[in-house]
């Protein structure tokens, strides 16, 4: 099996490839059209057909080398976290974009039956809405910190009026993605996401975008992709600090299921789930968590399924 770690920075490109003789090559080349074609090139030179790519999700920039790669190869995305973690527990040291770009590899190697193959969006318009809200929002934020923390009338008018701005913005693009998801032929999943409890359109985009996309096989998986897998110091039965989320997974999704799962939470929305968790004495945290597993797992269903909600058929009382 032939593997190739990218280490990928927004002008060059770091590649360590693990042929199936065991030999192991390098090259580096520009993130570009020029770059990525010297690539494959590269690559034939070595008399290789199937390949199998890993780079991190660094930012934007794997982007381009990700959608063009994953025509002609397997391609995956990994959170920078499992590489750094997977780093340190091989007691990786070397910290240049070579070394970078062999540990990927070597992660492939060990982990390959746990990842998902990279796949072009099919709406990349919907995914730049979404991120762009997401952005606006980060920064709309920002400055209201900057408000609470500011007394002099004539700064905290103009962060005021910032914030006004930006909320105006962010407004046009929730027009613009609802416009987008009606352009979908499966848009009657947006639809029917909504009709999970505490789940509103903004949350239902962003499942929307991510469950149409990408191929799930079980609802654990998304789960698993999420980053929602409570990590929690336990002691028998006694809970021995402060529950929290696991580092990994996909920040925008954990982030977007949180505010439905403390609504959910504060109106009881899953009453057996919620006093079991009480009765057994689990923090507040803990509890959210597992709320927040339980929107995704019937976001999952529920795309999977094409139906909405239904309170029997989906347990939501469990």
């Amino acid at each position: 099996m032939n593997i190739i770690g990218l280490d990928i920075s927004k002008d060059t490109i770091d590649a360590t490839l693990h042929k199936t003789n065991g030999s192991i090559h390098y090259i580096k080349f520009k993130n570009n059209d020029d770059g990525l074609k010297q690539f494959r090139l590269w690559i034939k030179g070595n008399r290789i057909r199937k390949a199998y790519i890993g780079m991190e999700a660094t930012g934007i920039y794997y982007e381009k080398a990700a959608d063009m790669l994953s025509s002609y190869y397997t391609v995956y995305v990994i959170n920078p976290l499992k590489i750094k973690d997977y780093g340190k527990s091989r007691f990786n040291r070397t910290k240049t974009d070579k070394a970078d770009s062999n540990l990927i590899a070597d992660y492939i190697k060990r982990h390959q039956d746990t990842l998902i193959p990279y796949q072009i969006p099919k709406n990349k318009a919907l995914q730049k809405l979404i991120n762009l809200k997401n952005q606006l929002h980060q920064h709309q934020k920002q400055i209201k910190n900057r408000l609470h923390s500011t007394e002099e009338d004539f700064i905290r008018n103009i962060h005021q009026d910032l914030i006004d701005t930006i909320q105006d913005k962010m407004e046009q693009v929730k027009i613009a993605i609802s416009e987008q998801i009606k352009k979908q032929t499966d848009n009657n999943h947006y639809r029917n996401l909504q009709t999970i409890p505490s789940i509103g359109k903004d949350t239902a985009s962003v499942l929307y975008a991510q469950l149409t996309e990408k191929h799930f096989k079980t609802a654990n998986q998304f789960v698993s992709y999420a980053g929602l897998s409570p990590a929690i110091i336990q002691s028998g039965t006694s809970v021995r600090g402060r529950g929290r989320l696991s580092r990994y997974g996909n920040r925008r999704l954990k982030s977007t299921l949180y505010m439905p799962a403390l609504c959910a939470y504060r109106f009881n929305a899953f009453p057996k789930l919620i006093n079991n968790l009480k009765k057994a004495g689990k923090p507040k945290m803990v509890i959210i968590v597992a709320i927040m597993r339980k929107l995704a797992k019937l976001a999952y269903y529920i795309v999977k399924t094409g139906q909405p909600y239904d309170a029997e058929r989906h347990r939501l009382n469990q």
